[in-house]
């Protein structure tokens, strides 16, 4: 029945009107949750409503706001003389808050009414132990009453035998160590837990013993201080916190009450006490000292700036990289504060917002960039991350918060964006030039065709017959009176009719020449009215996404490239399979054709077999796919991974921007690029999707591009 009593934990009412309490018996609570469950009540008031079954409570603790003439001294009195097997506690903060004398009147010396200041969470926890212990004890002594007496009118003498057993099962079974010592600190009677620490096989071992036979002579020396101050003020001693060690060397931390022993006439005749084996908690309370250490050399030095915040986005614990960033000197100046109070209004409701659904969802904030403003009114940059904190109840208690200034990496950012944009425009004008070349070229091309043409039309205009047919008109017009005689009789004139024949026949093929001719230069200028129209569309910068037909880029880029090809004897291959058109912002993937064919050709210029294939098909419902198929030096497999990053190259004379820019490019559009290659020299093809999946086609062609030096 012992056993079993005190196994339940104990119940006790909590009035803490000011706070102090509720937080130490949390903890005690979640560390000793067999010891008591702690009952908090709202009003002083409410306290005699929950005391209707005094078997079930047995303490109240209460922490008023005003002592000693305020309500919470009248409660205690009141508790005090209407429940006498009630155990009361009264905490403060302060010793000036409690009286001795007005609590000398209202409670003179009895231990049921116990004033602590401001206790700690280990001294606290033992002095419930104790007094519940006692309380639970004087129960068992009352629920006993009845028995004792009718044993004492028969004549029985059980009522000491039972009193006697209560104190043995207590002795014998209490993991706490418990002592009783006369007035010169000999022990009297231990229980079996302080025998067994002291290595005895029977408690009775221990009479007549002192500390000096068990203990270190530094511990011995305190114990026995304070064993003679308790005896010689009549006052207890608890809840202290000491540290044992034994003359080998060994130590523990017990947590000690020691009380005067009286005689029925109230002479001090020694002390009795209970000493627990708190080592592991004080281990862990260092451990989180450390901890505490640790954070708060966090707090203190981290250049990032973190924050705890409760339920309500009330800061309660900040580090002093934020509290400048907030323009406070303190760090606990922000402590209880709210976003409010620091930031503009729209800014401060954001960052609420924010917390409100991480605290209602569970789920993390990582890494967003919110633009803020500094103490100074600055314009700043921050990747913020927020964290749910939980209780020990696995409830949602507040949130821890990084926010890291990363306005130097905008300015980089913005930085490397201008600069891109600079290469970007470097490249193009490079591109340019080289375009412009190819254009002098081909237009040279064209032009020499056109001198030839214009050569011939010469020539033929310049031994026209036409000459002859202006004689035979002059013969004509002289005889044009006897035009018959003559066409019939005159040995010239009869020549005539055969020789306009004839020269009919010669006009005629003076005319077919010459329209050919003149139909060639037409087609040469319209040519090279073609190649200027490319040469300006690849100098556009930007563009608007437009529907273009992808065989006709394709013949673009390679018109662009034509002569360059055929100079350095490619052979070029296209099949086009594609049915769709695509939507793309037209300059900027021909540029991005007109690039890789360069690359194309380049890494053929020392391979024996030349030969380069371009292909577009369909692919899935929306997206087509561009493939540049070369079989040039081929692409090594750790190349292929940083192919497409700024700066790789492999020529001596490149910039190793050109597939970086062009990747750029293709994203830009919605698209991707890729490159595959079978290794060192097997070739390599590159892939352009637009703007999504491809199913690449990598077969040879069987009819060749033909080769144009001007197209």
């Amino acid at each position: 029945m012992e056993s079993a009593a005190q196994s339940t934990p104990a119940n006790v009412l909590v009035w803490d009107e000011n706070g102090t309490a509720s937080a130490l018996l949390k903890q005690i609570e979640k560390e000793s949750p067999e010891l008591a469950h702690y009952e908090l009540v709202p009003k002083s008031e409410d306290i005699e409503g929950n005391l209707r079954d005094q078997r079930e409570t047995l303490a109240v603790i209460l922490s008023p706001r005003k002592m000693p003439n305020g309500t919470g001294l009248d409660t205690a009195s009141e508790l005090w003389v209407k429940h006498p097997s009630l155990q009361i506690i009264v905490i403060q903060d302060n010793e000036e808050d409690i009286d001795p004398e007005d609590w000398a009147k209202q409670f003179g010396a009895s231990d049921r009414a116990i004033p602590l200041i401001k206790p700690g969470a280990l001294s606290l926890r033992q002095i419930v132990m104790s007094l519940v212990t006692k309380c639970r004890l004087e129960r068992r002594y009352q629920e006993a009453g009845h028995t004792r007496l009718m044993a004492t009118k028969g004549g029985f003498g059980e009522e000491v035998e039972y009193e006697r057993s209560l104190i043995n099962a207590f002795m014998k079974n209490s993991p706490d160590r418990i002592f009783f010592k006369d007035t010169e600190s000999r022990y009297v009677r231990s229980s079996d837990s302080l025998a067994t620490q002291f290595g005895l096989e029977d408690p009775k071992e221990a009479i007549n013993k002192s500390d000096f036979d068990f203990f270190s002579e530094d511990y011995a020396l305190n114990t026995f201080a304070d064993d003679q101050e308790v005896i010689r003020t009549g006052k207890a001693i608890l809840g202290k916190k000491e540290r044992e060690t034994t003359p080998d060397g060994k130590s523990s931390w017990v947590l000690t009450s020691r009380i005067p022993w009286r005689n029925p006439n109230g002479r001090v005749i020694g002390t009795f006490g209970i000493a627990k084996d708190i080592t592991e908690l004080v281990e862990t309370e260092i451990e989180m000292e450390q901890y505490r250490e640790l954070l708060q050399a966090l707090l203190d030095h981290m250049p990032d700036r973190i924050y705890f915040k409760n339920t309500q986005s009330r800061f309660v614990k900040v580090s002093k990289a934020l509290a400048k960033r907030l323009g406070v000197e303190n760090a606990e100046d922000v402590v209880g504060k709210t976003d409010f109070d620091f930031h503009p209004p729209d800014l401060a409701k954001q960052f609420m917002l924010d917390e409100e659904l991480i605290m209602a969802s569970g789920n993390p904030m990582v890494n967003k960039v919110e633009k803020q403003k500094n103490a100074a009114g600055e314009t700043i940059w921050a990747s913020v991350s927020k964290v749910p904190i939980y209780d020990h109840m696995g409830e949602i208690s507040g949130l821890i918060g990084i926010s890291r200034d990363i306005s130097d990496l905008k300015r980089a950012e913005r930085q490397l964006h201008e600069k891109n944009e600079d290469l970007i425009e470097t490249s193009r004008l490079a591109g340019m030039a080289e375009v412009a070349t190819g254009v002098l070229h081909n237009v040279g091309n064209v032009l020499n065709s056109v001198n030839v043409s214009s050569n011939i039309v010469s020539d033929t205009i310049r031994r026209s017959k036409t000459s002859n047919l202006g004689r035979v008109c002059e013969l004509l017009h002289k005889n044009k009176e006897n035009l018959g005689v003559f066409l019939t009789d005159d040995e010239k004139g009869k020549q005539i009719p055969d020789f306009l024949e004839k020269l009919d026949e010669v006009l005629r093929e003076e005319q077919e020449s010459l329209l050919k001719e003149l139909e060639e230069m037409r087609k040469n200028v319209d040519h090279i009215r073609d190649i200027i129209a490319t040469q300006q569309g690849y100098a556009k910068v930007g563009g608007t996404v437009e529907q273009v037909d992808p065989e006709e880029l394709i013949d673009q880029a390679l018109r662009m490239e034509g002569s360059s090809l055929v100079r350095h004897d490619v052979d070029v291959y296209k099949d086009v399979k594609a049915t769709r058109e695509i939507f793309v912002v037209k300059n900027k993937l021909l540029q991005v054709l007109v690039n890789l064919i360069r690359n194309s050709k380049q890494a053929m210029i020392e391979t024996p077999t030349k030969k380069l294939q371009l292909s577009a098909q369909n692919v899935g419902d929306d997206s087509v796919e561009i493939s540049l198929r070369d079989t040039g030096k081929g692409i090594s497999k750790e190349n292929l991974e940083t192919i497409f990053v700024h700066g790789f190259t492999t020529r001596k004379d490149g910039h190793g921007f050109g597939l970086h820019s062009s990747a750029l490019a293709i994203e830009e559009m919605g698209g991707s690029i890729s490159a595959a290659s079978d290794g060192p020299g097997k070739g390599a093809t590159f892939t352009v999707r637009v703007p999504t999946k491809f199913q690449q086609d990598t077969h040879w062609a069987k009819e060749p591009y033909p080769k144009t030096g001007g197209s």
